[in-house]
């Protein structure tokens, strides 16, 4: 196989965080880039192989210079995807912007892999967003196991979910609010408080899952990182949970944990290892199904450590 060429269009943090995975993929790259959809600070650079990674601005990028784009962009610039795919750039929509579009194929890595010849004729395919990839992992083998009537996910969102700014606005009113300094009257509070957040994901789950009749309910809280989600399957048919917990066991993508995992607790122990999982605990059998608690870094995990993946996989087909 030829050596690739690969740009990565996302914010500093997740750039870094998917450079380092594509470092350990294995995959033969010859040059990598970030392309800044958002640009950089002057002292942000992203290193790969003990170089300095080229930065390439959105006005003068070629496109047509990469094999494989790892686009994590909010919807406003899904046009770049476009451009990218017309002049013959596999993209890999990290974030699931194009998700819900008809014909873009929606693929979490060992759950509906053999979707991904559907990459072509249009060379676009999606990770979903995070809360649908880590409710798709978990769910996999239940679904492959027994019809479910309805599952219910509430995800709990930390900061990083929504950008490095917002990371950085929990860190400053932390600080103030524990120094008794108040916030600005129009500031929306971050820390020490919790709020709804907007949750449609059902269609883009449906895409992996057809049929699965889903309900997203999701909360903002004043974590950094991580993101747990609480999940209830429901089923005419009892769940056979040792079955379950034994698959879970034998994923790779997946750590079954006998003791409570956090977000904070998960951050401290995977902060030092190479080796990211989605953590699932508390399985309990309910009235007619199931109900367990997954944690994740949806940056490193299900945004960085997938998109990779997948890119090697779909590599492997093409």
């Amino acid at each position: 196989m030829n050596k690739l060429n690969i740009a990565i269009a996302a914010e500093f943090e997740l750039c870094e965080k998917i450079a380092d995975f594509l470092q350990n993929s294995g995959l033969e790259i010859s040059q990598l880039s970030i392309v800044e959809i958002y640009p950089f600070n002057e002292e942000q650079g992203v290193r790969f192989n003990n170089k300095a990674v080229p930065q390439v601005a959105m006005d003068s990028v070629n496109w047509a210079d990469f094999d494989y784009v790892l686009f994590a962009g909010e919807p406003t610039l899904a046009p770049h995807i476009a451009n990218a795919v017309e002049v013959g750039c596999k993209v890999i929509d990290v974030l699931g912007v194009c998700a819900e579009i008809s014909g873009v194929p929606v693929i979490v890595p060992s759950v509906n892999d053999e979707q991904i010849n559907e990459i072509l004729p249009h060379n676009i395919i999606a990770l979903p967003n995070p809360q649908v990839t880590q409710t798709a992992l978990a769910l996999a083998t239940l679904v492959q196991q027994i019809p479910l009537n309805q599952v219910m996910i509430t995800s709990l969102l930390p900061a990083s979910y929504q950008n490095a700014e917002t990371v950085g606005k929990l860190a400053g009113q932390t600080a103030r609010l524990l120094n008794g300094i108040p916030l600005d009257d129009n500031e929306q509070r971050l820390a020490f408080d919790v709020f709804p957040q907007t949750s449609h994901f059902s269609n883009q789950l449906a895409k992996i899952f057809p049929g699965l009749n889903t309900i997203f309910h999701a909360i903002q809280v004043p974590v950094f990182y991580g993101m747990a989600q609480k999940i209830t399957a429901l089923s005419d048919y009892e769940i056979d949970t040792e079955r379950l917990e034994q698959q879970w066991q034998q994923n790779d993508f997946i750590q079954f944990e006998e003791n409570l995992m956090t977000p904070v607790l998960n951050g401290e122990k995977e902060s030092t290892e190479e080796a990211v999982k989605l953590h699932i605990n508390s399985l309990t059998a309910v009235e007619n199904g199931v109900e367990f608690w997954t944690v994740a870094d949806e940056q490193r995990f299900n945004l960085a450590f997938l998109a990779v993946r997948l890119l090697a996989k779909i590599h492997q087909k093409f």
